[in-house]
């Protein structure tokens, strides 16, 4: 079993918990109330600090309820590394189209879970190997490519 440490750093944090016995994910909740309308960016603090074991980092990804309402996390995956101390903030976005919408003091902003790492060692190199795909990226391997800058022509995507 990995054991993830936290630390309240507000009164009114939650501890995070699985909600049922296969939940892949914890939540995480505000400590503060929360309005955000189209276009604004809100810092929503959880008042809590996490130890999270070497070798894992803990991802925050968004909630689908806050996504159905047009709620994103901006940088999502967001990622709390295994020295990170600091209190776990998560930037929400509004999607939502001219409307306001609003969050109470404890309300589930967030979902987290730890993912093992990998130990890496980067070594410069003047080649990489040959694969069929190739530099092809954005949609490269469908029918739905994006175009290509270089040519100035419209271009459409997937007939429309």
């Amino acid at each position: 079993m990995i054991i993830l440490k936290v630390k309240k750093l507000d009164n009114h944090a939650k501890i995070p918990k699985l909600a049922t016995e296969g939940s892949a994910c914890f939540d995480l909740s505000s400590v503060e109330d929360i309005s955000i309308t189209t276009g604004q960016l809100v810092r929503a603090r959880t008042g809590l600090a996490v130890e999270v074991p070497k070798g894992y980092c803990m991802e925050i990804l968004p909630r689908s309820g806050l996504a159905s309402r047009g709620i994103i996390i901006l940088n999502s995956p967001g990622i709390v590394d295994s020295d990170y101390r600091g209190e776990v903030i998560v930037l929400l976005y509004g999607l939502c189209v001219n409307r306001l919408e609003m969050f109470s003091r404890g309300a589930r902003i967030a979902q987290a879970r730890l993912v093992r790492t990998n130990p890496t060692e980067i070594r410069v190199t003047g080649h990489l190997d040959e694969t069929t795909r190739g530099a092809g990226g954005f949609g490269s391997t469908g029918v739905e490519a994006l175009p290509d800058n270089k040519n100035k022509e419209a271009q459409t995507i997937g007939g429309v």
